[in-house]
Formats: structure tokens, C-alpha cells, sequence
């Protein structure tokens, strides 16, 4: 979340007056965001869920 925030120039006190999002916590590794939080930031930068998460590999059973 951090690394997206700040690519856009956009600080923690900019996203919680502009999108209510508090990302504090999660930047520093205290909570987990919620997924209601990270679709709430994803659609805040117009990202969808894959692109949030990356590609995901799952290892070969």
C-alpha cells in the first residue's frame, strides 16, 4: 500500500481526507487491512485485485 501511496505522491493524511482510508496501521505491520479496506484502496487508484496482489504462483503438489 505504501509503495502505490507513494508513487501517486500521496500521503497517509491525503488518503484519509480524500478516501477514509487509515493506512497507518497496516504500513506498519500492527493490523492487517481488511478486505474492505484493500477494495476501498484499489478502487481509490483504480487498481483491480490482481493487479494489488501481483501474480500469484501456488507451488506443485
Amino acid at each position: 500500500m505504501r509503495e502505490i501511496r507513494e508513487h501517486h505522491h500521496h500521503t497517509q493524511e491525503y488518503l484519509t481526507e480524500n478516501a477514509h482510508l487509515h493506512l497507518s496501521h497496516y504500513e506498519h505491520g500492527r493490523k492487517l487491512p481488511t478486505l474492505g479496506s484493500i477494495v476501498k484502496f484499489c478502487r481509490y487508484y483504480n487498481l483491480s485485485l490482481n493487479e494489488f496482489f501481483g501474480e500469484m504462483t501456488y507451488p506443485k503438489e
